[in-house]
This record gives C-alpha cells, sequence and structure tokens, in this order.
C-alpha cells in the first residue's frame, strides 16, 4: 500500500466493496465502552466506513460487525488466561483470515495487550495501517512494550509521559488523552438527580463498584457487599449505588447484597448522573477509578483475587516492576492519594472502617477532591475519541467528510 490514497480509493479499495473497511479490536468492557465511542467519533467523520472487529455489546450497538465477542475474555492471572487461550487464539485467526480476504484501509486495536499484540505479529504480512489506542501499560513512567513503536505506524496513547517513551520507533506517537474524560461527564444537576433517582439528600450516598469481570464477580464483589453492611450498621440511613458492568451480573450482585439485607440503587452501568452524587465510594481497581476520579468523589480502591494472582501481582508488578500502587488515581499521582486494600489486606472490616471515616470526615474528603482534580488534568481535555480518529484518517489519507452530529 502507498503512504496515502485518493478519495477513489478510500471509497472503496477492496474489489466488490462499495465502502472503505477499518477493523477494531477490543477486549472486556472497558475496551468494548472506548472501542464504541471511536466507532462513534469515526462515522461523524467517514460516514460511508463500514466497520467490523472484536468486541462486545457496546461496538455492536454503535454499528461494529463483530467477528467475535470478546465480552468474556478479560482474564486475571496466568491461570485464567491460559484456560483462555483455544477461544481467543481461534477468533484472531478467523479475524486474520477476513483481513487476507477484505484487506481494510486500517486496524485500530485498543489496550488488551495480551490479545491485541499477539494479532499484531500474526498481521505483520497484510498490507493495512495499524494504529494502537492505548497501548498496554502506557501508565507506567518506566519503558515498557518498547518494540510496540515498530510493530506499528502509530501509536494514540493517553498520557503524555507514554509519548515520550514509546517515541524513537517508526511509530508515529500522539498523545490524544484519556477516553474516559469523554464518559465521564453528568448531564443532569445534582438537584434535578436527587428528584430522578429518588434519593434522600440529607442522608449519605455511597457508590459500591464490584468490577466487570468474572473474576472480579467472584473475589471483590462478596468483600464489598460484606463491607457495605457493616458500613450500614455504623451509618443508619445510608444509600448505596451499585453499578453492574453487564446485564449478565446484575442477578449476582442483587443476591450478594440481598443475602445481607441491603437495599441497593441497581445500576445499569456506570450511570455519572447519580453516580455524582457519591460522597464516598468503594471501588475495584480498574477503569472505573479513573470514571470516579473524573466525577471528583473520594474513594477507597479494592482488589483481590485468587493466590495465583496474587503472586503474579507481587512478583511482576512489585518486585521486578517495582510498581506496588494498584490504584490509576495513585499510579498517575505518584503517591497515595486514596487509600488501597489489595489482597489479603481487602478485608470487609477495614473497608467499611476507612469509608466510615471518609463519611465523618468532610477536610478530607475536600483533600481528596483535590488531589482527583489534579489527575483528572492530566487526563486531557476530553477528545481523545476524536484526535484518534483524526490520527487514523492522517494514516489512511482519508479526507474527513461531514456526518451526522454527536
Amino acid at each position: 500500500m502507498s503512504d496515502t490514497v485518493t478519495r477513489d480509493e478510500v471509497a472503496g479499495r477492496a474489489a466488490g466493496r462499495s465502502s472503505p473497511s477499518v477493523v477494531i479490536v477490543a477486549g472486556e468492557a472497558s475496551g468494548d465502552s472506548v472501542g464504541a465511542r471511536l466507532v462513534a467519533a469515526l462515522h461523524r467523520k467517514m460516514p460511508a466506513a463500514a466497520i467490523e472487529g472484536i468486541g462486545g455489546r457496546r461496538m455492536a450497538a454503535a454499528g461494529v460487525e463483530l467477528v467475535a465477542d470478546s465480552s468474556h475474555w478479560g482474564a486475571i492471572g496466568i491461570a485464567d488466561s491460559v484456560a483462555k487461550i483455544p477461544h481467543v487464539w481461534l477468533a484472531l485467526r478467523r479475524l486474520k483470515a477476513r483481513m487476507e480476504i477484505k484487506q481494510p484501509l486500517a486496524i485500530v486495536l485498543i489496550d488488551s495487550g495480551g490479545m491485541n499484540l499477539p494479532l499484531l505479529r500474526m498481521i505483520r504480512t497484510i498490507d493495512t495501517k495499524k494504529l494502537y489506542y492505548m497501548p498496554p501499560g502506557s501508565w507506567s513512567r518506566k519503558p515498557r512494550n518498547e518494540g510496540l513503536r515498530d510493530l506499528v505506524d502509530a501509536i494514540a496513547t493517553p498520557f503524555p509521559w507514554s509519548r515520550d517513551l514509546l517515541s524513537g520507533g517508526r511509530a508515529r506517537v500522539e498523545w490524544v488523552g484519556h477516553p474516559v474524560v469523554e464518559t465521564a461527564q453528568p448531564r443532569l444537576s445534582r438537584a434535578e438527580t436527587y428528584r430522578k433517582y429518588a434519593l434522600d439528600p440529607g442522608r449519605p450516598v455511597v457508590a459500591v463498584a464490584p468490577g466487570s469481570r468474572e473474576q472480579e464477580m467472584r473475589y471483590v464483589l462478596p468483600v464489598l457487599a460484606a463491607a457495605s453492611a457493616r458500613l450500614a450498621q455504623q451509618h443508619v440511613g445510608v444509600q448505596f449505588l451499585v453499578p453492574a458492568s453487564g446485564p449478565i451480573y446484575e442477578k449476582r450482585i442483587s443476591e450478594a447484597f440481598g443475602r445481607l439485607g441491603l437495599r441497593i440503587a441497581l445500576l445499569p452501568g456506570m450511570e455519572y448522573d447519580v453516580l455524582q452524587l457519591a460522597d464516598v465510594a468503594a471501588v475495584c481497581s480498574g477503569t472505573a477509578t479513573l470514571e470516579f476520579t473524573c466525577l471528583g468523589v473520594p474513594m477507597v480502591i479494592v482488589y483481590k483475587g485468587s493466590t495465583l494472582a496474587t503472586a503474579q501481582f507481587v512478583l511482576f508488578r512489585g518486585v521486578l516492576g517495582g510498581q506496588w500502587r494498584a490504584g490509576m488515581p495513585n499510579i498517575i499521582a505518584g503517591r497515595d492519594i486514596v487509600p488501597e486494600f489489595l489482597w489479603r489486606f481487602a478485608r470487609p472490616d477495614a473497608i467499611a472502617r476507612e469509608l466510615s471515616l471518609l463519611l465523618s470526615d468532610a477536610a478530607r474528603r475536600e483533600r481528596i477532591r483535590a488531589d482527583l482534580a489534579e489527575v483528572r488534568r492530566s487526563l486531557g481535555d476530553g477528545s481523545a475519541s476524536e484526535r484518534t480518529v483524526d490520527l487514523l484518517l492522517e494514516l489512511i489519507g482519508a479526507p474527513a467528510q461531514q456526518g451526522a452530529p454527536a
């Protein structure tokens, strides 16, 4: 492929195809959400684009023809990852075969290094532009995945320091900001939200986010439900908001809290309008911690997993990687701005005690909000999807067209 394509070539390069083709690959719930936002931005600037790839229900709803559904591909630890390899490998082979036939203009890979890095090596001989969005480990201020810059044509990274660390190869590297800033924005005022969700402004509101993976339902959900029960005993009248990452987990979450006699407002996902009302939150380590950062909600970060996953974190992330923090707000800040309860320290009593202290100390909550605001400013201006699409269009030499409004 030449470095640029003409308008006619963009209109349909492969024989028998009447629209340009782009492949987008994302794993897990967070990548699926990012992919859906990217698809919406691409359709606004290239309305005729035909998009297929790997993702979940959000990408499918955005108009992606899914070659495989990655909703259940999230893995924590070596053992769980190994169990998913055959299924993932077959899906990647199927995608490669389709790409060889269709010869898409470009492929965009989102996060999920365990899936996307092997895929990049599988398709290295396919003549298509390759863009990596949110490269794995980009949160680290130490060099990581430096070989990536020679496997792709461009990298769109969410963190400014990652741009510098990944520069120096053949890939063009751009800092586009973090896509979480685009989504984690309430649309209603606090007063309107209290009325809409029938919440009492005179009673404390606590958000409990148990995660988006099967392993987190198994290990983190019971801990957070038990901590919530203890907190309810200490602060009578607490109103609990619990987002479920998908319909498949709603029943399990309801049952976990119901067994402990707790009434909760179960949310179908991260409903930012109501989550902005939380005085404090208990959040499973992951993308949700950045969503609550954008909302300015003081939080405690919780994580727990299998014995093997714990050993893997301690060895590879801690001993060898020198990074003992798990929560993204703390990692980005380079200091502990919110408490973390990890692995064997993730105990219901300790978590409930910390949440109780936060509810009782307004000055401390304000200090945390100020620290979170500083982290939020480092995540960009909320145009990550648009800037990534602009980079993609430059990469394939395609002029942006006027599409439907956002």
